[in-house]
This record gives structure tokens, sequence and C-alpha cells, in this order.
């Protein structure tokens, strides 16, 4: 019976430990890729507040709509940078997602374009985010040997490489790092801040109007 009582007792640490190395490794994934899982949040949040673009006895097409499928489409280039471009760029991203989807969730004027900039805004910086993680794992592919015949040496065409390198770094700090998000911001701002803040949307200030603040 103790024999019993002891494999059952080991057996529930065993399970017990296993647990929590599985729930620590979740954790630490979660935190690794903390910027990615913001990004995937906010998008999905921006993708579930956009209305469909028409409603008729077809509930089910009716979701795809409008700009669903564009913000679906998007969405998997955005979240699929968010987890493979290099620091700081999932950061960048998260930042850009987040604010973009609280600025189409505040503003009352016209959300729908400001939604379609906010969209156009991160599927410019995540197809750049891709092409440059593209790009730069092609230059590390490459062998400077198999290059030196066409270069006329090994020294060449390793130093070939490393401008290749250079050059592609320079842009991406230049252009990934602070020229597409601050203009990114800066049209967010822009399109937010054109116009004052309305306690309504325009239709329902007409439809007060019109009523004289009289509900039908």
């Amino acid at each position: 019976m103790n024999d019993i009582i002891i494999a059952l007792r080991d057996a529930l640490r065993t399970a017990l430990i296993w647990e929590l190395n599985g729930l620590l490794a979740l954790v630490y994934t979660a935190w690794a890729h903390l910027a990615a899982l913001a990004t995937a949040g906010a998008y999905t949040a921006l993708l579930f507040w956009t209305p469909p673009g028409r409603r008729s006895a077809h509930a089910v097409q009716d979701q795809l709509s409008g700009q669903r499928p564009w913000l679906l489409g998007i969405g998997c280039a955005v979240i699929l940078a968010a987890f493979l471009a290099p620091a700081p760029m999932p950061v960048l991203l998260a930042v850009m997602t987040v604010a973009g989807t609280a600025a189409v969730k505040f503003d009352r004027f016209n959300p729908t374009a400001l939604r379609w900039r906010v969209v156009g805004g991160l599927a410019l910086y995540a197809l750049a985010s891709l092409a440059y993680l593209g790009y730069g794992r092609y230059l590390n592919a490459l062998d400077a040997t198999a290059w030196a015949e066409a270069i006329g040496g090994r020294g060449e065409a390793a130093l070939a490489l490393a401008q290749g390198r250079a050059f592609i770094n320079t842009l991406a700090t230049w252009g990934l790092w602070l020229i597409l998000p601050l203009g990114y911001l800066s049209l967010l701002a822009q399109g937010v801040l054109i116009h004052p803040p309305l306690p309504a949307t325009p239709e329902q200030v007409i439809t007060a109007v019109r009523t004289r603040g009289q509900s039908r």
C-alpha cells in the first residue's frame, strides 16, 4: 500500500514539474515575442472594430465585405513581420499598430478613411521589414569564393559583400527605424487632429439637427 502511495506521489510531483516547466516556457516565449503579440492583439482589435461593407441576408458573406478582406491579407504580412523581423522593428511595429488602432477607435469624423491610412502605413512598413529580412539573409548566404572569379578576386568579392551589407544596414537604420515610423505617426496625428473633436459621428449630429434631438 505504501508503495502505491509513493508511486502516486512521485507521479503527481513529476506531472506538476512538467506543468510548471511548460508554463515557464510559455511565459518565456511570450515575453520574448511580447512586441509581436501586442501587434497581433492590436491588429485583431482593429479588424474586429471594422464594420462590414454591406448588410444583407447573407451574414457570412457580409463579414468578408468592405475593408475586411484587405485587412485580413495585410494583417498576415504585419503579424509575420512582427514575429520574423529583427529588433527593433517588432517594437516599432507594435507601437505603430497600437497607435493606429487607438486613433481609429477615437476618431468620429471619418474612421473609415483613417483606418485605410493606418492599414496602408502598416502594410508598407511590414513589407519593407520583410524585404530587408529576406535580402539580408540572401547576402549572408552568399559566399565570397563563388563571387571571386566574376569580380576579380576573393578580397574584392568579400569587400563588395561587406559594402552591400553596410548599405542595407544603413538604409534599414534610417528608413525602418526613423523615417517610416515617424512619417506614419505624423500622418496619423494629422488625420486625427485635422478636425476638432466631435461629441458624436457626423451622421448622429445631422440626425440630431434634423429631429431636434428627439428620437423617432
